[in-house]
């Protein structure tokens, strides 16, 4: 059976569809935050190019992907707290960092649960 086959459950369902969600108001975040700044397109386009070139690989369904994505959330949190810092009373930047914590959080837990789900498909196909 390939890892793509096992059906998700509700509670993997739920997460799926929060990590998209939350993906995208990520990189909705990063326009936002240039949109305001005035920065340049081209620096944005570069730090969304790692959340979207893995957001294929999680499409998949692929938990090791997912594990990597986790670790590459991790360099948008140093980078969110470093922003937070430099502007505190901005919603825009305070935003982001929470959606990074949110989407760290949730793909940690979808890895979780749906690892639980593929062995127990394991063991109920043996």
């Amino acid at each position: 059976m390939s890892e793509s086959s096992v059906k998700r459950g509700s509670v993997t369902g739920k997460l799926w569809l929060a990590l998209w969600i939350l993906s995208g108001a990520l990189i909705g975040q990063g326009a936002l935050e240039v949109i305001e700044l005035g920065a340049r397109w081209p620096l944005w386009l570069a730090s969304v190019t790692p959340i979207i070139l893995f957001l294929f690989g999680v499409s998949r369904d692929s938990l090791q992907w997912m594990i990597w994505y986790c670790l590459l959330l991790l360099f948008y949190f140093v980078s969110a707290v470093e922003d937070v810092f430099a502007r505190p009373n901005n919603l825009i930047v305070v935003s982001g960092l929470v959606i990074v914590v949110l989407l760290f959080s949730v793909c940690t837990a979808y890895i979780r649960f749906r690892g639980r789900e593929r062995r127990i498909a394991e063991t109920l196909e043996d």
